[in-house]
């Protein structure tokens, strides 16, 4: 049984002393009268505001609503995961079977009533139902059935063993838990969440900004903020300067070493968070001559990470050697990666036939995060002979024609929740996942399809429910994609936010792309 006690449950059990007169006078000295926090975000609006649907940014939905588990304050991980609206859960022998026990009193905003288990099986059914065509129906693929044990007790059956389960439905994606009251009476959850967090809806102005209030029932605590309001500023400039002027309290940040030096030296704080989009090459195994490895090999020994982290700033980026980013759990650096060195690369391709040179084109993005880290490549390959046309392509086409196997090498940024070998392994690498195929996703490779992968490792680290057995069965594998050599794995673009001191938001940021205002943000004088 997984069960444990946190801030949360903690601060509950001691609420009283929490709110003791010294704690309230000492806060009421340190405080801005004002709550109101604005913050402004990288979009010049929103496509949804609903959590099974929302995956672009700004599209701000965590302070809404929750999971049946939580990851703690600041720290997207999946294996320190905390109670949220289920306060413990256990998973039978049988490890298919899993049991979770609810929390109870809590009251979903404007007046929808109690949250039950009722909530949870509507929940889950809505993101698996091939009729709502949630964003996340396959991260709860693994469900078979939801059964109601009584109003706090729900027992969730999976078609086969799934270490994962409890990360899919903590407070991100696919886990978050809607009303059932609230969309079975038509809200439109588009454009007016009702959740369970500690802020609730206030307003949404399109084009314009979103408003929600404090949620003064909330069950972990009425928050000291009042008021948050996200702003959308689509332009990078326009945020920096509303930040350094006062008219904001934080921002989205451009992930650029120049934007982390102007907001530093305009006395503001820059949280930088990883794990973020890790970027690799994936060599395709059906172009020749990428099948043959030395040439493989001569082309990853040509990369000088160091050059590319220090193209893109020393605080923004970091290296990567491993097919799995750091910070992923199960994540390993005992890998056989291609080290640098042009001389032994120049040496491979005459070994392999390409003593003159080679020629390879590719299309690639116009993106800011794509076209100039390939166009540095680019220049790294010129040196031992190999020229790389460059067709430049809009974002949306170059993720279409990718998907249509045109290109000899792709260049592609990922980020996979839960942050494990899980996802992320078997989207880039399983031969399932080849393009082409039916269940294509991200192995423009062909990994596992033209020459023999990891496919066994990783459907038994799929399954395998001791966590220190898994993560071998992930080193394993991710020695053996170093191994064959089909990607070179790049470096890790952290994202980035700004703050002005005055804004505390209670605890450290490690982890997301978005500043996880919660109970415990305030406003300093």
């Amino acid at each position: 049984m997984h069960t444990k006690l946190t801030r949360r449950t903690f601060n509950l059990a001691l609420g009283s002393l929490a709110l003791s007169a010294s704690t309230v006078r000492l806060n009421a000295e340190e405080l801005l009268e004002k709550q109101f926090v604005r913050y402004a975000v990288a979009a010049d609006d929103i496509k949804t505001l609903d959590p099974h649907f929302s995956v672009g940014t700004g599209e701000i939905t965590g302070p809404y609503y929750e999971g049946l588990l939580a990851f703690p304050d600041g720290i997207i991980t999946s294996d320190r995961l905390e109670p949220g609206l289920a306060t413990e859960w256990r998973v039978a022998e049988d490890g298919v079977t899993w049991t979770f026990k609810l929390r109870q009193g809590v009251q979903w905003h404007h007046g929808h009533g109690e949250f039950t288990a009722e909530d949870v099986k509507f929940s889950i059914e809505r993101v698996k139902s091939p009729a709502v065509a949630s964003a996340f129906a396959d991260t709860l693929s693994a469900i078979e059935t939801v059964t109601i044990i009584d109003s706090h007790t729900v027992q969730i059956k999976t078609s086969h063993v799934e270490p994962s389960l409890p990360a899919f439905l903590a407070n991100t994606q696919g886990g978050f838990v809607v009303s059932k009251h609230a969309v079975e009476a038509g809200v439109d959850l588009r454009t007016h969440p009702i959740g369970t967090g500690p802020f609730e809806f206030q307003n949404y102005r399109t084009r314009e900004s979103q408003t929600m209030v404090r949620n003064k029932k909330y069950w972990g605590g009425v928050p000291t903020i009042e008021q948050i309001t996200i702003l959308y500023m689509g332009d990078d400039s326009t945020r920096e300067l509303a930040l350094l002027n006062g008219d904001v309290h934080g921002i989205e940040l451009a992930a650029r070493q120049d934007a982390v030096e102007r907001m530093r030296n305009g006395g503001m704080i820059v949280e930088l968070t990883a794990p973020a989009n890790m970027f690799s090459l994936l060599f395709n195994l059906k172009h020749k001559p990428l099948d043959d490895i030395r040439v493989r090999k001569a082309l990853a020994g040509a990369i000088d990470r160091d050059i590319l982290v220090e193209f893109l700033g020393k605080d923004v980026a970091i290296p990567e050697f491993s097919p799995l980013p750091s910070g992923y759990l199960g994540h390993s650096d005992n890998v056989p990666y291609t080290t640098h060195d042009p001389l032994k690369s120049k040496a491979l391709l005459k070994e392999a036939g390409h003593g003159d040179g080679l020629s390879l084109s590719m299309v690639i993005s116009n993106s800011n995060i794509y076209l100039p880290p390939m166009q540095v490549i680019q220049e790294m390959w010129k040196q031992i002979g190999v020229h790389l046309e460059l067709k430049v392509v809009d974002h949306p086409t170059y993720h279409r024609l990718i998907r249509e196997d045109v290109n000899p090498v792709v260049i592609y940024g990922a980020y996979r929740y839960p942050l494990t070998g899980t996802v992320l392994l078997t989207q880039l690498y399983h031969s399932k996942s080849a393009i082409g195929r039916p269940t294509a996703s991200l192995n423009f490779s062909h990994y596992g399809e033209v020459i023999p992968g990891v496919d066994e490792l990783l459907d038994q680290a799929r399954s395998e429910l001791d966590q220190k057995k898994q993560v071998e069965l992930w080193a394993k594998a991710q020695r053996k994609i170093t191994e064959d050599v089909v990607s070179v794995p790049l470096l890790t673009r952290k994202y980035a936010m700004a703050r002005t001191p005055k804004l505390d938001l209670g605890f450290e940021q490690k982890s997301d792309s978005d500043y996880g205002f919660n109970e415990k943000t305030r406003l300093l004088k």
